[in-house]
């Protein structure tokens, strides 16, 4: 008689196997579908912080021409007034020197 009892044992330990085979291929399939979703949510992510990067730098690249711009309008007016000292300068400079050679 214990010949039966095994083979019932043996028989309800392999339909658990079975059960327990089917829940990790049920498993499997929805990590599958889950890494896929992770995969697209990162894809979309990368595309997004590489176009708010994109913005960011032109964002920022912009506000540095407009100070560089600024504060060359604002020293131009400095610039040309050096600029006219110097020549009045160097040419006060060179007549002397031409008076003195020609004296």
């Amino acid at each position: 008689m214990p010949t039966p009892h095994i083979n019932l044992e043996l028989g309800k330990l392999m339909a658990t196997v079975e059960a327990l085979q089917k829940q990790l291929v049920d498993l499997k399939k929805d990590m599958l579908g889950l890494n896929n979703q992770i995969t697209k949510v990162y894809t979309e992510l990368l595309n997004f912080m590489g176009t708010v990067q994109t913005k960011s730098a032109c964002t920022l690249l912009h506000d540095q021409l407009a100070k560089t711009y600024i504060q060359r309008s604002e020293i131009a007016p400095l610039k040309a007034l050096v600029s006219t000292i110097s020549i009045t300068t160097a040419t006060a400079i060179c007549v002397a020197i031409l008076n003195l050679i020609l004296k």
